[in-house]
């Protein structure tokens, strides 16, 4: 008997301000991420990326719009095979940050990192992040 791939469906936002990308860090994986998450029954794609936005850093934020997706078959990481598909929104905080201090919230380590600093390989990302940069969709 053959088994069936994992399918994973996930969302999250896309948060630049004044040059600087809004990154989680939660320890499971050795690179930096958009907060997000997967999709949960009876939830939009767009109601996934503001909860799990919440859930991972404490802030509330909205949509703007849809970006590209990110198509992986293999989880990064460990390499599992699976079918992941990570949508993106172009999304903005209710209240703009008052200082870019990292912090701890409900065992993720929040961070806004310099785009340019990403860009010059200054910080391992998630392939999602990479794959917008390319795109130009951060920048």
């Amino acid at each position: 008997m053959v088994s069936e791939i994992k399918k994973i469906i996930a969302s999250g936002p896309v948060i630049v301000y004044k040059g600087r990308l809004l990154v989680s860090h939660d320890g499971k994986d050795d690179f930096y991420k958009i907060p997000g998450g997967k999709l949960v029954e009876g939830e939009s794609l767009e109601e996934c990326a503001i909860r799990e936005l919440k859930e991972e850093t404490g802030l509330d934020g909205k949509i703007k719009n849809q970006l590209s997706t990110k198509y992986l078959s293999k989880k990064p990481g460990t390499e599992e095979e699976v079918k992941i598909s990570l949508y993106h929104f172009k999304s903005e905080l209710e209240k703009a940050p008052e200082t870019f201090e990292s912090f701890d919230y409900n065992k993720h380590k929040v961070y806004w990192l310099k785009i340019e600093d990403i860009k010059e390989g200054k910080y391992k990302v998630a392939p999602n992040i990479e794959f917008l940069i390319e795109k130009g969709e951060i920048k």
